[in-house]
């Protein structure tokens, strides 16, 4: 997203489909037929979009109309998707404290980043999350050190990286993608098999315009 759009998808007040789509067309000087250009979509799927949580006869929007819109709009298409009713509303992952906290953590230079993981190593009563930031320790320069590859928002990560990296711009390509192409600290070709497969289909998702969040593994819905 561009740090404009980012900013307005922050501060809307929309509680609606329509009223958010409408904001966000409003501040980026869209009216309903320049929206359905852009889109390649039809008006009459705008005019529904804007009437989605205020008029009983809106139709329920087709996914492809959502993700099409988002990507004229410049935002992200899941927010569209959950004022759709498609997915649950997002919940916050972690309390304010946290946040702070971990923004903190990356501040610090690594000797006292150490320090930090060396108290809650001995803190903590779980032997799998001492044993993962025993690993976070040994290989600091690492930022996947520790973490279970196959965990949802690893996949994101990996996911992201690669559409970034190999340009991948079309579903298809996921199924293609180079073994020695490299991720952060690992090579795709050295992943296993299960975690490129998950990776791959996270992939597929975010590319295809027939994306359905209702068939998305819910820990992908963030």
């Amino acid at each position: 997203l561009s740090c404009m759009m980012k900013w307005l998808f922050m501060t809307s007040r929309a509680t609606t489909l329509g009223q958010f789509v409408a904001d966000m067309m409003a501040r980026a000087e869209y009216t309903n037929r320049s929206l359905a250009a852009d889109a390649g979509v039809s008006e009459s799927a705008v005019r529904n979009l804007l009437k989605f949580g205020t008029e009983k006869q809106a139709k329920d929007p087709e996914a492809r109309t959502l993700t099409r819109v988002a990507k004229a709009l410049d935002i992200d298409a899941i927010q569209l998707f959950r004022l759709a009713g498609y997915i649950p509303p997002e919940t916050a992952a972690y309390s304010v404290r946290a946040e702070y906290i971990a923004e903190t953590f990356d501040a610090l230079p690594p000797e006292k980043q150490d320090a930090v993981l060396s108290v809650v190593e001995a803190m903590t009563d779980r032997q799998a999350r001492k044993t993962a930031i025993q690993a976070m320790r040994n290989d600091p320069q690492n930022p996947l050190a520790g973490m279970d590859l196959s965990t949802a928002n690893v996949a994101r990560l990996l996911a992201n990286q690669l559409i970034a990296q190999n340009q991948i711009t079309e579903p298809s390509q996921a199924e293609v993608i180079p073994s020695g192409a490299r991720i952060l600290q690992y090579r795709w070709g050295d992943l296993p098999p299960d975690v490129q497969t998950r990776v791959k289909a996270l992939i597929r998702h975010k590319l295809s315009l027939d994306y359905d969040p209702t068939m998305v593994d819910p820990e992908w819905r963030s």
